[in-house]
């Protein structure tokens, strides 16, 4: 995820959940006192890739037991 601070147009590392909203480090610390309440892009790519791998194994389950069934 390649996203820009919108204050000052350097990588971000945080977002504010739910908006389009990033944010450098520096940019986060000086406009937020709490960074907690941000979340880490990184965090929030582990999620999305998380959501993916289940989705894909998923669908090999299901492609799976389609090929068991066409098989009998």
């Amino acid at each position: 995820m390649n996203k820009k601070c919108i204050i000052c147009g350097k990588q971000a590392k945080f977002v504010i959940k739910g908006t389009n909203d990033y944010y450098c480090e520096d940019c986060a610390k000086e406009n937020f006192s709490d960074l907690s309440l941000l979340v880490s892009l990184e965090e929030l790519a582990k999620e999305f890739k998380k959501h993916i791998v289940e989705k894909m194994k998923s669908s090999l389950k299901e492609e799976n037991i389609e090929n068991e069934n066409l098989n009998e």
